[in-house]
């Protein structure tokens, strides 16, 4: 069921009345208050797409694609104009060469953006952790279920906001900062015509004068330890590192070309604490062993 909201004196269709923080966005970006209109009047109902038309701004934009289209001329052309555009990390598992493809377009400038589950935010903490030990450290997050309240909540950084149903009101096309978190309207539709917008996967015919890079980097937090992806490289403590190194021994390379990569994820936790045991078990050995064999020394001596 649609809600018909005020914007600026124009009435809006939307599938939702915005919250608080989505709200302020508006006012801060548009100098606009929405209200909610409790009766459709005889006025004409506007789509939500056409909000962008009503704040006139230069059109600008950065191109991210996804690991299927790195074979496109419109990447290729993007490439050639000295642009480093941005490639979706797969949400399920690589293939061996589906991780070559994505490795060699990172190595040659591509960005690393890595999908975010508002339900699943350790799984998206896991896979970045395991992203940056095989060289595919991710530098914002992609959430493609639109708005939500609890996004201002998550780990500072980048978030490109899409949202699949047409009816959703999408955040401003600008850049938005919140205290430490960034957020992008992400588009599929390359008829921008205001504002500061991320377009996925543009046609090649787009013009290349008018892009502008994001505020590139993304945090997360795993067992307790902090991880800041910059583009001058990733910061952790020397616990962090560690869990970088043993995310490959947990997932193997070979094992994650034939397996579903959230269900390896997902036992990243608990794999991580069985080798911690398991090391530590193996050092008591060692220690016992050690003082057994002094022992024995000594009472030859």
């Amino acid at each position: 069921m649609s809600v018909i909201i005020n914007i600026c004196g124009v009435l809006i269709a939307t599938s939702n009345f915005p919250d608080p923080t989505l709200r302020s966005f508006y006012k801060d970006y548009y100098h606009c208050k929405i209200e909610y209109t409790k009766e459709e009047s005889s006025y004409e109902v506007q789509p939500t797409q056409t909000i962008y038309d009503l704040f006139p701004k230069n059109p600008t934009w950065w191109p991210i694609f996804t690991s299927d289209q790195l074979d496109s001329e419109s990447y290729k052309n993007i490439v050639r104009h000295g642009i480093n555009p941005g490639v979706i990390l797969p949400n399920d598992y690589f293939s061996f060469i589906e991780y070559f493809k994505i490795k060699k377009a990172v190595n040659e400038g591509a960005i690393p953006i890595a999908l975010y589950q508002m339900k699943t935010p350790k799984y998206f903490a896991a896979k970045a952790t395991f992203s940056t030990a095989i060289g595919l450290r991710p530098l914002g997050a992609m959430i493609e279920t639109g708005w939500d309240q609890n996004i201002i909540s998550q780990p500072a950084g980048n978030y490109f906001i899409r949202s699949k149903n047409s009816n959703d009101l999408n955040v401003p096309a600008r850049i938005i900062q919140y205290k430490q978190q960034f957020f992008y309207n992400t588009t599929i539709d390359p008829t921008q015509s205001s504002g500061y917008q991320i377009i996925l996967n543009p046609p090649l015919n787009m013009s290349v004068n008018n892009i502008q890079y994001p505020n590139l980097g993304i945090s997360w937090k795993i067992h307790n330890t902090n991880y800041r992806s910059t583009t001058e490289g990733i910061e952790t403590n020397l616990l962090g590192y560690v869990f970088i190194v043993l995310s490959i021994v947990v997932i193997p390379l070979d094992y994650i070309f034939s397996a579903h990569y959230p269900s390896l994820l997902s036992t990243f936790g608990s794999s991580i604490s069985w080798i911690s045991l398991l090391l530590g078990g193996i050092l008591l050995l060692i220690l016992i062993i050690s003082i057994i064999r002094r022992r024995r020394i000594n009472a030859r001596n």
